[in-house]
C-alpha cells in the first residue's frame, strides 16, 4: 500500500472522517427528495450486493427538482405566511451560512457541486453489521465528470487535512481517506473509488469491495449481468419495484431478513403482534412522487398468501366490489370510506365481549333478537351488513355557538343473504333494521322530551315515504335534527333530514367522483384502494372565507376572548391552506401485500 498524497492541514479547522462522510450522505438525502427513476442508465442496484438491508435509489435529480419546484404546490406555498416567516427565521440564516462554508471549502458555488455529483443517479445502501456493531452505508452517485470530481476531492482533502492513500483491488484503483496514515487499523477511514462515472463511497472495506466485484464481472468480465448476486435480482426486491405506481420519483427498499438478529423475543401482546406483523413481512418498499402531487406510497409485502392477520381479514375485501364515490357531494369538506367485513367484525367483537361478560352478553343477545324479527345478529343479520362504509361531513348552514360547524352523514351498505322478503318490496333484513332503526330514534325522543322544561315545546317524529327510500327523523333534538333514510341498497344515519335527502338523490356530475383533482388522484394512485381518508381543501377554505366573522369569533374563545388573537390564527390557517386544494390518506388491503399512499397536491388534472 503505498501513499498517493499527503497534504498539510491549511485550515485550523480540520474535517474528520464521520465529518466528510456525513456531509456527503446528508446532501444526498437532502437532494434525492426531488429524485426519478433512471431512463438511459442501468440502476446502481446492480452495484449493490443483495445482502443490503436497505437502499434508496434515486435518478435525474437535476431535472426533477426544477420540475417539482416550478409546480403549483410550491408556487403557492410560497406565497404563504408560514413561508415567508421561515424565511426570515434564525434557522434560515444559519442555514444560509453552512451553506457558505461548504462553497468557501470546495471554492465553487453549491449548486452546481451538487448537479455534478448528484443531478443523474444516487443511491444509498446499509449493511448489517450485528448487533454489537454499527451499520455499514454505501453511497453510489453517477456524477457527469469523474475526472472533476475527483480533482476537487483532491482539494478538498488538502484543504482539511485528510491523508489520501492509494490502493488496487480486481485491477481497479481505490482510495483510503483519513486523517493520519492508513496504515493503523484503529485510524477511521473512508473507502472510494470510480468506477467509471460512478462513485462508490463507504467506511467498510469489504462493501467497497463487494461492490467492486460486481462492476467486475458486469463491466469488465462480461457476464450476464441477472446471474449476479445484486440487489437488482433480488426476488423480493424486483417485486416490490413492480407495485410502485408508474412515474415514481424516488424509493427506499427494506429487507427485513437482513435485521432479523436484532429483533427481541416479545414481551407483552402489543409487542408480539408487531413482531408477528415483522416475520410475516418479505419486504417494504416507499415511493416518492413530486409533481402538482406530493405523494408517499408504502407497499407490505407479505411472505406467504397462508397467513393469519386479524386486522386483514376484517378489511379485506374482493377486488370486484366497487367503491361509492357518486354517493359524496362535491361540497363535502372530509370524507371516510372504505370497506369492511362486518359479519368477521361483529364475531371478534362478539367473541371477545361474551368471554369477558358471558350473562351481559347474554341478555343483550336475547334483546337484539326479538328487535331484529327473530334473526340472530351475528349468524344472520350482520351477513347483512357492508361491505360498504361512508362517513362525510358538509357545512351547516347556520353556525351556531352552541353545535359543531359542520352536519355528518353515515351510510352503510345493505345486502341480502337470500332471505325472503317479508313484502312486496322490503326483506327480512330491511325490516329487522327498520325496527332497530326506529327503537333508537323512538329512544332518544323519550329521552329529550322526558327532560325538557315546561315552557319549551316537545320535539316530534317526522316520517316521509320517497319512491327511492324511506325516511324518519326528529324535528328538533336541541341544534340538530337526527335523521335515518332506508332503501333495499344502503341504510343511512345523519344531524339533518336535508343530508338523507341529497345523499339519494345526488346526481353523478355533482359528486365527488366528478371532481377533476380527485378523478386524477383515483386513476394514479388508487384504483385499487378501498379505504380512503380525503380531505377536500377547497371546500374548506370556501367555507372558511363565507363566515370568517363566526369561525374567528369561535377561535377567540380558545384564546381569552381576544378577538384579534382568533383573527390572527384564521388568517395564519388560510394562508396555509392556500398552497394545495386536497389531500388524501388511501389504503389496500390484499393477501400478498397492503398498500397504503398518502398525498396533498393542487386542482390540477396533469398531476
Amino acid at each position: 500500500m503505498q501513499p498517493m498524497k499527503q497534504y498539510p492541514a491549511k485550515l485550523c479547522r480540520t474535517v474528520k472522517k464521520s465529518t466528510v462522510l456525513a456531509m456527503v450522505l446528508v446532501s444526498v438525502v437532502f437532494t434525492s427528495i426531488g429524485s426519478a427513476a433512471a431512463v438511459n442508465e442501468a440502476p446502481l442496484s446492480q452495484l449493490v450486493d443483495d445482502k443490503a438491508g436497505v437502499y434508496i435509489e434515486a435518478a435525474d435529480l437535476n431535472g426533477h427538482l426544477k420540475q417539482f419546484l416550478v409546480s403549483p404546490v410550491v408556487t403557492r406555498f410560497q406565497q404563504t405566511q408560514v413561508f415567508q416567516s421561515w424565511l426570515q427565521s434564525q434557522d434560515v440564516k444559519n442555514l444560509k451560512q453552512g451553506l457558505r462554508d461548504i462553497e468557501s471549502v470546495t471554492e465553487q458555488r453549491l449548486l452546481p457541486l451538487l448537479n455534478n455529483l448528484f443531478g443523474e443517479s444516487v443511491g444509498v445502501a446499509v449493511f448489517n453489521n450485528g448487533p454489537k456493531q454499527a451499520p455499514s452505508p454505501l453511497l453510489l452517485a453517477r456524477v457527469k465528470d469523474a475526472n472533476a470530481t475527483q480533482n476537487l476531492f483532491e482539494s478538498w482533502f488538502e484543504k482539511t487535512g485528510v491523508v489520501v492513500t492509494s490502493i488496487n483491488y480486481q485491477d481497479v484503483p481505490c482510495f483510503i481517506a483519513s486523517q493520519r496514515e492508513a496504515s493503523s487499523d484503529t485510524v477511521p477511514r473512508i473507502y472510494y473509488a470510480f468506477l467509471e462515472r460512478t462513485l462508490v463511497v463507504t467506511e467498510n472495506k469489504q462493501v467497497l469491495q463487494s461492490t467492486v466485484d460486481l462492476y467486475v464481472k458486469q463491466s469488465l468480465k462480461k457476464q450476464p449481468r441477472d446471474t449476479q448476486a445484486s440487489l437488482f435480482n433480488l426476488k423480493i426486491y424486483q417485486r416490490a419495484q413492480s407495485k410502485l405506481s408508474p412515474n415514481v420519483t424516488g424509493s427506499l427498499f427494506l429487507n427485513p431478513r437482513i435485521w432479523d438478529e436484532h429483533i427481541k423475543p416479545p414481551k407483552n401482546e402489543v409487542e408480539k403482534g408487531v413482531v408477528n406483523w415483522w416475520h410475516k413481512t418479505g419486504g417494504l418498499i416507499v415511493g416518492l412522487h413530486l409533481k402538482n402531487t406530493v405523494a408517499l406510497e408504502t407497499v407490505i409485502l407479505f411472505n406467504s398468501e397462508a397467513i393469519n392477520l386479524p386486522l386483514l381479514d376484517v378489511l379485506r375485501i374482493p377486488t370486484e366490489i366497487s367503491e361509492k364515490y357518486t354517493l359524496v357531494p362535491k361540497k363535502a369538506l372530509a370524507v371516510l370510506c372504505g370497506q369492511l367485513n362486518v359479519h368477521l367484525l361483529t364475531q371478534k367483537v362478539v367473541d371477545f365481549y361474551a368471554d369477558k361478560n358471558p350473562e351481559k352478553w347474554q341478555k343483550f343477545h336475547a334483546v337484539s333478537i326479538g328487535l331484529l324479527g327473530g334473526l340472530d345478529p351475528v349468524t344472520e343479520f350482520s351477513k347483512a351488513l357492508g361491505p360498504n362504509v361512508l362517513f362525510y361531513s358538509v357545512p351547516r348552514k347556520e353556525l351556531s355557538f352552541d353545535a359543531i360547524s359542520f352536519d355528518g352523514l353515515v351510510a352503510l351498505q345493505l345486502t341480502n343473504p337470500g332471505q325472503p322478503a317479508v313484502g312486496p318490496e322490503k326483506s327480512q333484513y330491511q325490516t329487522a333494521l327498520e325496527n332497530v332503526a326506529n327503537f333508537l330514534m323512538n329512544s332518544m325522543l323519550a329521552h329529550h322530551n322526558a327532560n325538557l322544561k315546561q315552557e319549551v315545546t316537545p320535539s316530534v317524529l317526522k316520517l316521509e315515504d320517497h319512491e327511492l327510500y324511506q325516511m324518519r327523523w326528529i324535528d328538533s333534538l336541541g341544534p340538530y335534527q337526527p335523521a335515518y333514510g332506508i332503501n333495499e341498497q344502503q341504510i343511512v344515519f345523519a344531524s339533518s333530514p336535508e343530508l338523507i335527502r341529497e345523499f339519494f338523490t345526488l346526481k353523478s356530475e355533482e359528486s365527488l367522483a366528478a371532481l377533476p383533482l380527485f378523478q386524477t388522484w383515483k386513476e394514479t394512485f388508487f384504483q385499487e384502494e378501498k379505504q380512503l381518508c380525503f380531505l377536500n381543501i377547497s371546500s374548506i377554505r370556501a367555507f372558511i372565507d363565507q363566515n370568517s366573522d363566526f369561525l374567528a369569533k369561535q377561535l377567540a374563545k380558545g384564546q381569552g376572548g381576544d378577538l384579534d388573537k382568533g383573527r390572527k390564527k384564521l388568517s395564519g390557517l388560510k394562508s396555509l391552506l392556500q398552497s394545495f386544494d386536497g389531500l388524501f390518506l388511501a389504503a389496500g388491503l390484499q393477501k400478498t401485500q397492503v398498500r397504503i399512499i398518502m398525498g396533498l397536491g393542487s386542482l390540477d388534472p396533469t398531476n
